[in-house]
């Protein structure tokens, strides 16, 4: 399975860095949507978290280790892509009956037309650097959204 480069998908503009826990998902879902539509990522905040709303409905998005991956496939989308938000420190994340500590977030805006296989590599790909502490140090460390794109690139070569 061909790896996607995450420096091609993670956008700028929905890259927020040391930002206050967010009192429930769902206050973060509005944040990070409002940061997707600013981006040109969505047309519709509205439309798009009902698309995270029903992912949530199958299975949970939180993946333990501080991390959430919330996503979605929706209308709205009209360029995919990813979001990432670090809080200063963790909030409670309940998706689908889990809930855990969760300080990181990814979260997808996968379009309608985007085929399935494709937006499976993401989640893989991303799912699997996730695993490896190093890379969470990055995130957890990183100043810039330059510079956590440079060490990503860095840590995946």
């Amino acid at each position: 399975m061909e790896k996607i480069d995450l420096a091609k998908v993670l956008v700028k503009e929905a890259c927020v860095l040391d930002h206050e826990p967010f009192s429930s998902k769902e206050e973060m879902f509005q944040f990070m949507a409002k940061k997707f539509k600013e981006a040109g990522i969505i047309t519709d905040e509205e439309q798009y978290i009902v698309s995270l709303e029903e992912r949530e409905a199958v299975g949970s998005t939180y993946m333990g280790n501080l991390i959430g991956l919330p996503h979605g496939k929706s209308e709205s989308v009209v360029k995919p892509g990813i979001g990432f938000c670090r809080c200063k420190e963790p909030f409670i994340y309940k998706s689908y009956g889990e809930e855990g500590q969760v300080k990181f977030v990814f979260m997808l805006a996968i379009a309608m037309d985007q085929g399935a296989d494709n937006y499976m590599r993401v989640l893989a790909t991303l799912a699997g650097l996730l695993t490896h502490q190093e890379f969470l140090d990055i995130l957890d460390q990183g100043t810039s959204y330059e510079e956590i794109m440079e060490q990503i690139q860095t840590y995946e070569n």
